[in-house]
């Protein structure tokens, strides 16, 4: 799934609300939406920066959510993980990549 904070937070809500009126739209979207779905991608991106902490680094990360084939969520993943993603449409035939990966690794 999409770590996406809870939306009936009071606090969430507030602030959605407050941007919504004071910023009005942002390419298309309420500021507020703008705001929920940024809060969704800072926490994938921090979980991918705890599997990947430095140059030399290597992991194999899966998003197993058919959302992240969508290119409005694959524009906000850093770039050095969008050139390298790999959307398929079914599970199965990654097991075979993922064992190569990491046979090129050794």
């Amino acid at each position: 799934g999409m770590p996406y904070p809870n939306l009936f937070s009071p606090e969430l809500k507030e602030k959605m609300n407050f941007l919504n009126k004071t910023v009005g739209s942002v390419d298309g979207k309420q500021a507020g939406q703008v705001h929920y779905e940024n809060l969704c991608m800072k926490a994938v991106n921090q979980s991918v920066g705890r599997a990947i902490r430095h140059k030399g680094d290597y992991a194999a990360i899966l998003f197993v959510d058919h959302r992240y084939s969508r290119p409005n969520i694959i524009s906000q993943l850093p770039g050095w993980i969008s050139k390298h993603l790999r959307v398929v449409d079914k599970f199965g035939p990654t097991i075979p990549q993922i064992r190569k990966f990491f046979k090129e690794k050794e």
